[in-house]
């Protein structure tokens, strides 16, 4: 199983998530990481683990009120061993050409509508989708993305942003659902993961990739339990 490291950035701090209220999160102070620099915070992420993959949400971006693409940019150079998973509302940030192998854009049902979405997937298959819901039954875009897998790429997120930093679990009915209708794809859980026994639930419904943010920082996910997944 994998796991993906999360850092959401809001006015160049790391800050943490809470429940998808984006205006109030708070800049970033955990047992894990005392800084809301987000070297700081990468560095801590990988004193648990060498991890390769770190998703990284640009919230001023989804929010259009500015965005952080400098700072993102910045990190490429500095992480060469690790593929930064972007979220930023567009699958063509401002980023380094040079560097253009090393981060995977994300675009959110939040962000896109159908036809976007379809002329997209004609011209590339490199970037993940999120399926986003705002709550465990509302979703987050035009309804009719969330059954159309002809329109996914092969890796897509199943975000659920009222589960995130809640400490409930994950939504396993919700990634059951969409790990059994449709196989051909690759699900990664976002949203609500506390601990180990929760990533080894969703292994056995089939999920092989989660992002995970809380768990890491308030150490109810430990070196120890991420060397048992890998």
């Amino acid at each position: 199983m994998q796991i993906i490291p999360v850092i959401d950035i809001k006015a160049g701090q790391v800050v943490l998530a809470q429940q998808g209220q984006r205006q109030s999160y708070q800049p970033l102070s955990t047992p894990l990481c005392h800084s809301s620099q987000i070297d700081d915070v990468i560095h801590a992420y990988l004193s648990i683990h060498p991890f390769t993959r770190i998703y990284i949400a640009d919230l001023d971006a989804l929010m259009k009120t500015g965005n952080n693409h400098s700072l993102i940019n910045s990190l490429f150079n500095r992480y060469p061993q690790i593929n930064f998973i972007i979220d930023s509302g567009s699958v063509n940030p401002n980023f380094s050409h040079g560097q253009a192998t090393q981060f995977t854009p994300i675009i959110g049902t939040e962000s896109i509508e159908k036809q976007d979405l379809v002329a997209l997937r004609l011209a590339t298959q490199n970037f993940i989708l999120s399926l986003d819901f705002s709550t465990q039954k509302k979703q987050m875009g035009d309804p009719t993305l969330y059954n159309s897998p002809e329109l996914w790429p092969k890796q897509v997120i199943i975000m659920t942003l009222g589960l995130v930093g809640k400490n409930s679990g994950p939504d396993l009915e919700k990634l059951a659902h969409y790990s059994q209708h449709f196989p051909e794809h690759d699900f990664i859980a976002a949203g609500g993961i506390r601990n180990i026994d929760d990533l080894l639930q969703l292994k056995q419904i089939g999920i092989e990739t989660a992002l995970v943010a809380s768990a890491l920082h308030k150490g109810t996910l430990t070196r120890q339990n991420i060397q048992q997944l890998y």
